[in-house]
């Protein structure tokens, strides 16, 4: 068992969290810019998506897009714990589990509800900043994308809301 264990503290890669916490606060300011902007861009998909409603493929379209969005933040939601050793018990699986529920609920009601599912996928875009903001492995997160991600989700939200009330 001592050889064993040995192999197996070898094999283990160095806790990283700390140096990698510390980089992510530590952005240079082009790099905070070009988070801002890709965030902001995303937008642009949403909005063309809503502009397109009229068609027989923007709901389709706008739906697609959002429930790749939302699963890349839930993904992205995995990443923020797995690489902090400190938290406390429970917090991992907390924000696992709450990733993995709204993006079976997005895929679902994506799937089966039509136009309603704008108004799901709404809410679970505002259950993701929520949960960024509460979520105790979230605190960590700079200001600057703290403030970019309440402002984008706001807008993706209104958008949802607007296709929402044209596609009735």
């Amino acid at each position: 068992a001592e050889v064993s264990d040995n192999v197996t503290k070898d094999l283990l890669v160095p806790d990283m969290s700390a140096k990698l916490m510390v980089s992510a606060s530590l952005k240079s300011r082009s790099e905070q810019r070009l988070i801002v902007a890709l965030g902001y861009l995303g937008l642009l998909p949403m909005l063309f998506c809503v502009l397109l409603m009229e068609t027989s493929f923007g709901l389709s379209l706008l739906k697609a897009y959002s429930l790749s969005i939302l699963s890349f933040l839930c993904g992205n939601w995995w990443a923020t714990p797995l690489m902090r050793s400190n938290n406390r018990p429970g917090d991992v699986q907390q924000v696992l589990l709450l990733s993995n529920v709204m993006v079976i609920t997005a895929v679902i009601s994506v799937t089966f509800m039509g136009h309603l599912s704008l108004i799901v996928l709404a809410l679970l875009f505002g259950c993701l900043v929520l949960g960024e903001r509460y979520l105790a492995v979230f605190r960590r997160q700079p200001v600057y994308y703290r403030s970019m991600r309440v402002v984008v989700t706001t807008i993706a939200v209104a958008l949802h809301l607007a296709a929402y009330a044209g596609s009735r």
